[in-house]
């Protein structure tokens, strides 16, 4: 495989089944991909899978998304990280406490306009 032909390496931390099996349905050729559907989860899907992106959904069954991002970026201060949120008061929150973001959505986004956010983060 040439170097432009490599898959960026995406984790999705979603806790909805549903959008979990639409984005492996619609970026399983397009990406390399692993999934959490918890904050506990996905502290070792990150160790292990090691991605390039992250698209993190603010609202999970066990940790704010907030404290999500903190863990993250202590250990990952560069790592791009999509957010996405049903909640549009989360996005200033974020930005007020310096935890940067290659990309905010509000739910519902289409699966076009998440690809477009993973594809410019860096």
């Amino acid at each position: 495989m040439a170097p432009t032909d490599v898959r960026r390496r995406v984790l999705f931390i979603e806790d909805e089944a549903g959008l979990r099996n639409a984005y492996e349905r619609a970026y399983g050729k397009r990406y390399e991909m692993a999934f959490a559907g918890t904050g506990a989860e996905a502290l070792p899907q990150l160790a292990s899978f090691r991605p390039d992106v992250i698209v993190l959904d603010m609202r999970l069954p066990d940790t704010d998304g907030i404290d999500l991002l903190r863990l993250i970026r202590s250990d990952h201060p560069d790592l791009p990280v999509v957010i996405t949120t049903a909640y549009a008061s989360i996005e200033p929150l974020v930005d007020v406490l310096g935890m940067g973001h290659s990309g905010y959505l509000l739910k519902p986004y289409t699966l076009d306009e998440l690809a477009e956010r993973i594809d410019d983060a860096r």
